[in-house]
């Protein structure tokens, strides 16, 4: 831009965009080591939301100059092209940033105001607006049925971006109906879920070649819950080990894996769990029990349990829509923990050796892991340990009954250490000495 455009247009931006080049070109050889370290920080901030105020006034421009066609002149293929030309950017930089500018200036006039104010940043603002737009595409229904939804989202994210990055921003911008409509937010992610697992089935397959060697090697695709129940079954099997902190993050020291022996690397592993998993697989159902050699727990509320909308949670961690769900239900391998629905008997007393369904589910709900301090194995992968032996008198109830992993579930039997049980429900053990 030259100073003769400047003069013949005469527009204000026009001319602080000349003036604000002119006195920048000024402080290029500015001594900064002259600074004090209170002017130097106190620089640093106002530096930070001038830029923001900066790059409101250029998507502004750039939102108008696309309305204007600019590229037309120059025989560009749209506004992104022209820009990526004449600014030496990438293009898909350059096409990202009309397409923020356009969408800021037509539906997020929220977010182009703070952007203006320096309440936000370009990155962020770019977040909100990428937010929000995936709420309207995915919860379309919730925003039909309450339209104030979009904007009510878009305040609360401008509010947040005082406190968060826009990395953080854009993790809690994916659940923000579920800060605004719980109820809607649970729909919506039940209807996604629906539609992505009708996609992986479409998506599935599974390839198996005879090496010739003495080996078979293969490949497949399979949707996200079998993957997590056969990751279930193989981590049952491997148990690696996978230790890290208590509830409190307190660093935890579990003298149990001392002297561990040397494991092997973790896919060689998983192969070995495959090839034992298909070596116990039973041929035929007997004695009313489920061919599926594995059992997963399926967490869903009564209402989803009754009209097949919302999600669910199984216990490996994966969700899962509701319909699927209710489906799952009827697997004699899955069992259903329906939260707020009718309650089972969770003590049995003596007559019985082995907690029973009803015991590991309520389990389940209070533990997500293995009870042992800092030890991150999935419920899934626990047995249920009598803490006052069975053999010595212990009932087998809720009350006596912890969840515990293979490898910790052996050390429990091993006279070598002592389990001590803490008051936030875990369990730590400890070395006899």
């Amino acid at each position: 831009m030259t100073s003769t455009a400047t003069t013949a247009t005469g527009h204000p931006i026009v001319e602080f965009t000349d003036r604000l080049r002119r006195r920048l070109g000024e402080l290029v050889e500015a001594p900064v080591w002259s600074m004090t370290p209170d002017e130097q920080r106190a620089v640093l901030v106002e530096l930070r939301k001038a830029g923001s105020q900066l790059e409101a006034l250029r998507l502004r421009v750039l939102a108008g100059g696309d309305k204007a066609d600019i590229a037309a002149d120059s025989a560009a293929t749209s506004t992104g092209a022209w820009l990526a030309h004449a600014t030496t950017q990438p293009r898909g930089k350059a096409h990202a940033d009309v397409k923020l500018a356009v969408a800021l200036d037509d539906n997020y006039a929220l977010t182009r105001d703070a952007l203006a104010a320096a309440h936000v940043d370009g990155e962020q603002a770019r977040v909100i607006a990428a937010a929000v737009d995936r709420l309207r595409e995915e919860a379309a229904d919730a925003v039909a049925a309450d339209p104030t939804i979009p904007e009510r989202a878009e305040k609360h994210l401008i509010t947040l971006a005082a406190d968060y990055d826009d990395k953080a921003l854009k993790a809690l911008g994916k659940h923000v109906l579920e800060i605004l409509d719980p109820d809607a937010a649970d729909t919506a992610l039940g209807k996604k879920l629906d539609a992505q697992e009708q996609a992986a089935a479409r998506k599935t397959y599974f390839e198996l070649f005879n090496n010739g060697d003495g080996t078979f090697s293969g490949r497949f695709t399979i949707p996200e819950l079998h993957g997590n129940l056969l990751m279930a079954a193989l981590q049952a099997l491997t148990a690696p080990n996978r230790l890290s902190r208590n509830k409190a993050g307190e660093v935890v020291h579990d003298p149990t894996v001392e002297g561990d022996e040397k494991t092997i690397p973790y896919p060689e592993r998983l192969g070995l769990g495959f090839t034992e998993l298909i070596e116990h697989l039973p041929t035929e159902a007997s004695g009313g029990f489920s061919r599926s050699g594995t059992t997963v727990l399926v967490h869903l509320d009564y209402q989803h349990l009754l009209d097949g909308l919302g999600s669910a949670r199984l216990d490996t961690g994966v969700q899962v829509s509701a319909g699927t769900a209710r489906r799952l239900a009827c697997s004699a391998g899955i069992v259903p923990a329906v939260l707020g629905g009718r309650s089972d008997v969770l003590d049995v007393g003596r007559e019985q050796r082995l907690h029973n369904t009803a015991m590991r589910r309520a389990l389940s709900v209070s533990h997500d892991t293995c009870a042992t301090q800092g030890c991150e194995r999935p419920f899934a992968w626990c047995e249920v340990h009598h803490p006052h032996a069975w053999a010595s008198g212990g009932s087998t109830s809720l009350a006596n009954g912890i969840p515990l992993c293979g490898f910790h579930h052996r050390r429990a039997h091993d006279p070598a250490f002592t389990l001590d049980r803490m008051p936030d429900g875990d369990v730590r053990f400890r070395r006899r000495r």
